[in-house]
């Protein structure tokens, strides 16, 4: 068998040498569809699948844990773990030769001339000895380091990029004393260019557990017995395997539940990952099939545009098939060599798509990236081919291969021999002609959902493009402060917010003022535990504390009570204004004015507040939506909070007051952007999703009409002996036109037919990324549809054309 695949191997290089033209066609088809897939699998492979970036990362071990029956602190995620749980697992445990803890994505204020905010790493201090991963400079973290009572001078390890960008590559860093949040840290190293931490956001800094109350002011973690915040990873010992870990911290886990009587502990423990959390998994799960499955019905549209080639290419070599089978050719031979001409195929779009996919998927990222703005962060994302991405590509070019080989080798195998040697029949044509417009109803079908999908979302984006989200956002602009750390605690914040609203008041143009916890269609949500009086069980509600002119500044007008007053600003609010949605999902049937509502203030701590003004329904939170649960709390002078400056034009205001915010603290960080920009924010997001479904969609159609194409000369091909004795006998050229072009649009049609309705399907997985459009959009699946039709049709006509000016003297004299 070896020798005949060798001997089928060089038959099939020799045929398609000899045909450029079929094997360009094929090849490149094959190349895109296997492309596109190998380059997604590679980001997710980035994301989620590949090892850990540090020496022997096989060793490694996630431990993630479930808890029940007592109340957690979360920051983060509730599967994190305590300080105290940490250093239990960490001295109990002989399976692991080392353990450590961190928290990621913890932001700071680095001082100095300019004073900027990034994004670090809060890290157990045997952190870098248990990854392997030695440090460039410096002698790195001691062990009393991590705890409080040794901290009191804290100390920091720098990232490379950071060294490199802002202290010059100082190699005499090691020593000297950075400010962050205000504190004096102490650089005792620098990391190795490759280590970035272990979350996608890049990690600027590393700093011990033990300054977490330094560098997360207003809440503790470190000393909190109760609150989850540290992520664990593990190294197992030598000759240990993942199930003798998991068993003996399945033991200390229960030594810990015997602490508290109603508690019970689940450890989740799997080989290190980048996703490791439980609660993401179902998410990225769920992302990962709908990316995938998108991206496969491209390779499905490929896959059937090559499989119809090859039928056509096996109809013409039908009499070579016939005498080799004549000369004692077993079915299974001739199978086997037409496969090995589709696994040549597979093999050289295969290898040609991956290319293309390591070159293209990282621009694609980078254009992704860069749509946000230069405020995105360095991401850990790497998109090198590692064996997992080059297994993945081989086996996709081998299942290519034999899908869209396999149907047609059958089917050119099964002819009967009478009935080949004497000349096809017409029954035979009939089956070809309906196994041909199977294949192109699917390709229609598939290209119909993929361009329903971008129509959608182009809809989407134009809706967030021409969006009036129900508040006014044009001459406001967003004044953010950060008072971390120092001497900033609740009264030295307050009494410099005041200044500050004094100071930007009295600039020229300034028309009023407003402050609040987040401006609306900002990044991100903030809830709160609500519910009605005497309900045991609460509900999260999407919140915001503003002050007394919030309401105004934006001009949200209220359809019924008031807005807050300045009496309503406490530490314990007893005043709440709802949105029209909320009030009519709580109490549809009465005037919710002078309802009252639970709020839970606290861990464990509810107290009632009275509704006071019901709001008209505005975008605030996501651009085409408007929430069903937001509540809005008077804002108490302690609280952090934004201030929205109505008034002025940008240009002219911000500098202004950029310098009143550096007359009372030059070492502030501050971010002054008008309002609008939060609706950019989901303006380039809509953008670059529409872009991505557009790019996919035009891919799959342009395979599509290939596709049909390809049938449809092929069709013309067989019968130009018909048409030839049509036009002799007076048929004019748009009969012909529209003979060939009747029979060719039925399956497209039905591929239609089919593509709506799994497009409608489809729809309502993208309806969290429509932005207010709907995903029965009439306009959007009407469109989609006159697309795909016209596109088809395009396809038909030419060669169709090309038929009607044959010459018949010449066809029936060859004849």
């Amino acid at each position: 068998m070896l020798l005949h695949l060798a001997n089928d191997l060089r038959y099939a290089a020799r045929r398609l040498a000899a045909s450029p033209g079929f094997t360009v066609a094929t090849v490149a088809t094959i190349a895109i569809g296997v492309g596109v897939n190998t380059g997604i699998f590679s980001v997710l492979n980035g994301l989620a699948l590949r090892d850990l970036p540090v020496p022997d990362s096989g060793e490694l071990v996630g431990i993630a844990q479930t808890i029940e029956g007592v109340e957690r602190t979360a920051y983060g995620s509730s599967s994190m773990f305590s300080t105290a749980e940490y250093r239990t697992y960490r001295d109990s445990s002989t399976t692991l030769a080392g353990l450590v803890g961190f928290s990621t994505s913890v932001r700071a204020t680095l001082g100095g001339e300019v004073p900027q905010r990034i994004g670090g790493a809060l890290v157990t201090c045997n952190y870098f000895e248990v990854l392997r991963e030695p440090l460039l400079l410096g002698p790195g973290f001691r062990a009393d380091d991590c705890e409080a009572a040794g901290n009191a001078t804290p100390t920091v390890v720098l990232g490379h990029g950071l060294w490199t960008t802002v202290f010059g590559a100082d190699r005499a860093i090691v020593g000297r004393k950075v400010l962050l949040n205000r504190q004096s840290f102490t650089v005792v190293g620098v990391a190795e260019e490759g280590m970035r931490g272990f979350d996608l956001e890049a990690a600027s800094y590393f700093a011990p557990i033990a300054a977490q109350p330094l560098l997360q002011t207003g809440f503790e973690l470190y000393g909190n017995d109760e609150a989850s915040w540290l992520t664990l990873l593990g190294r197992r010992a030598p000759g240990t395997t993942l199930g003798q870990v998991r068993a003996e911290l399945g033991v200390i886990a229960a030594r810990i539940d015997q602490q508290q009587a109603s508690r019970e502990t689940t450890l989740i423990v799997e080989s290190g990952r980048p996703v490791a959390r439980p609660e993401a998994r179902p998410l990225f799960v769920a992302a990962t099939t709908v990316v995938m499955a998108a991206f496969g019905m491209v390779l499905l549209v490929a896959c059937a545009n090559v499989a119809n080639l090859l039928l056509a290419r096996a109809t013409a070599r039908s009499s070579e098939i016939a005498v080799r089978m004549s000369l004692g050719a077993s079915r299974g031979r001739i199978v086997q060599q037409l496969l090995a001409e589709s696994a040549l195929i597979a093999a050289l779009g295969g290898a040609l798509g991956s290319v293309l996919a390591v070159w293209s998927f990282q621009g694609l990222v980078t254009f992704v990236l860069s749509a946000f703005g230069p405020e995105t962060p360095q991401l850990t994302l790497d998109l090198t081919p590692d064996a997992r991405v080059l297994a993945y590509a081989f086996v996709l070019t081998l299942v290519t291969g034999v899908l869209f080989g396999l149907l047609p080798a059958l089917r050119a195998s099964s002819r009967e021999l009478n009935t080949v040697m004497k000349g096809a029949s017409a029954s035979g044509h009939r089956s070809e002609g309906r196994l041909r417009g199977a294949l192109v109803a699917t390709q229609v079908a598939v290209c119909m959902m993929l361009v329903i999908g971008a129509s959608l979302l182009l809809r989407g984006l134009y809706a967030t493009q021409t969006v009036e989200p129900g508040f006014r956002y044009e001459n406001v602009t967003v004044v953010a402060v950060s008072l971390d750390g120092g001497e900033y605690d609740g009264v030295r914040a307050a009494e410099f917010r005041r200044q500050l609203v004094e100071r930007v008041a009295g600039l020229p143009g300034v028309e009023a003022i407003a402050q609040a916890l987040r401006s609306p269609l900002s990044e991100g949500t903030v809830q709160m535990m609500a519910g009605l009086p005497g309900q045991e069980q609460l509900f999260p509600m999407d919140l915001n504390y503003v002050s007394a002119d919030y309401f105004s500044l934006l001009e949200l007008p209220l359809a019924l009570g008031r807005a807050f007053s300045a009496a309503d600003e406490t530490d314990t609010p007893a005043a709440a204004i709802v949105t029209e949605a909320t009030a009519r999902r709580l109490w549809p049937d009465r005037n919710s004015i002078g309802e009252r509502l639970v709020v839970e203030t606290g861990a464990n701590v509810r107290s009632e507040v009275e509704i006071v003004g019901i709001t008209r329904d505005a975008e605030v939170r996501v651009i085409g939506e408007t929430p069903s649960r937001y509540l809005y709390l008077p804002a108490p002078s302690s609280l952090r909070r934004e201030l929205l400056v109505k008034g002025g034009d940008f240009a002219a205001l911000a500098p202004q007051i950029r310098a009143a915010v550096g007359e009372l603290d030059p070492a502030v960080v501050m971010r002054v952007a008008p309002l609008e920009a939060n609706l950019d924010f989901w303006r380039r997001l809509a953008g670059v999703i529409s872009t991505l479904a557009t790019g996919l969609g035009v891919v799959a159609l342009v395979l599509a009409v290939v596709g049909v194409y390809g049938v449809v000369a092929y069709a013309v091909g067989r019968r130009t002996r018909e048409i030839g004795i049509r036009v002799a006998l007076g048929a004019a050229t748009r009969d012909v036109v529209a003979l060939v072009l009747e029979q060719t649009m039925r399956p497209v049609i039905v591929g239609v037919a089919i593509g709506v309705a799994g497009g409608l399907a489809v729809s309502r997985v993208l309806s969290s990324v429509l932005f207010g459009v709907s995903p029965t959009d009439v306009i959007a699946l009407l469109g989609a549809a006159l697309v795909v039709v016209g596109a088809a049709l395009a396809a038909g006509i030419l060669p169709a054309r090309r038929a009607s000016r044959v010459d018949a003297n010449v066809v029936l004299h060859y004849e």
